[in-house]
């Protein structure tokens, strides 16, 4: 028997079916192409079954409004202790979408991503991952934030942890950070993605008509387990680290 052969992005594995999985963050090749988590687990975290993923974020707070409840479609302000910069414009006051947007001006719930840049938004914003995603109570599900380290290097950070509306066993774990030490600079982290960016857009972009710099829009396998990408929007490049 002659199995079928693909060459694979980074970040992930070929099956014997000649198909790509995150052996890292895939429910049904965790750790190990064909290991199926059991029914009692919810996601494969570092290649591991778990119910949860570990939170990141040092002295996490949960957005107030999302705790307790499901959630789609909704956006929340956040007011920070330090500010944040996009595009040379700092503010610590800043609106979070549950549909992956990080917002330094005027926000949008709208779930359907789009090419950037795109008139929904106002202001600097980050697209760490736009897509229709939802936050479903009892499942530990949230959003979070925190502020950390002594001025003038401490970092703010947002972090996800949600499913996709249509497919609610498809979950999703990323964090956005900001040095105050590198203004301008966005990082995202991505831990648990359950398809990759086959529906997401990724990027960043400084008014509703630009200028805006696009990672990717719709792309299999865009981002992995641990991919990180930093934006410079003073420079107007970015990177992939990993």
């Amino acid at each position: 028997m002659i199995l079928a052969t693909v060459s694979c992005p980074t970040g992930y594995s070929a099956t014997q079916t000649a198909k790509c999985v995150d052996i890292l963050s895939n429910l049904y090749n965790c750790g190990s192409v064909g290991f199926v988590c059991s029914s009692k687990y919810r996601i494969c975290s570092a290649g591991v079954c778990k119910t949860a993923p570990t939170i990141q974020l040092s002295g996490a707070t949960a957005i107030p409004a999302w705790v307790g409840t499901t959630i789609d479609d909704d956006i929340q302000q956040v007011s920070l202790p330090v500010n944040v910069t996009l595009y040379n414009y700092s503010t610590s006051l800043v609106t979070v979408s549950s549909n992956g947007l990080l917002c330094l001006g005027y926000c949008t719930y709208a779930f359907a991503n789009e090419n950037l840049p795109t008139a929904l938004v106002g202001g600097p914003t980050a697209f760490v991952f736009w897509y229709d995603l939802a936050i479903y109570a009892g499942t530990g599900q949230m959003v979070y934030y925190s502020t950390s380290g002594i001025a003038p290097n401490r970092i703010t950070g947002f972090e996800f942890y949600t499913s996709s509306s249509a497919y609610p066993s498809n979950y999703y774990h990323f964090l956005i950070l900001f040095y105050e030490n590198l203004p301008n600079i966005v990082e995202y982290v991505y831990l648990e993605v359950s398809d990759g960016g086959n529906f997401a857009t990724i990027g960043v972009q400084q008014s509703s008509s630009g200028p805006s710099m696009t990672y990717s829009v719709d792309q299999a396998f865009a981002v992995a387990y641990n991919t990180t990408l930093q934006f410079d929007t003073n420079a107007g490049t970015y990177i992939r680290l990993g």
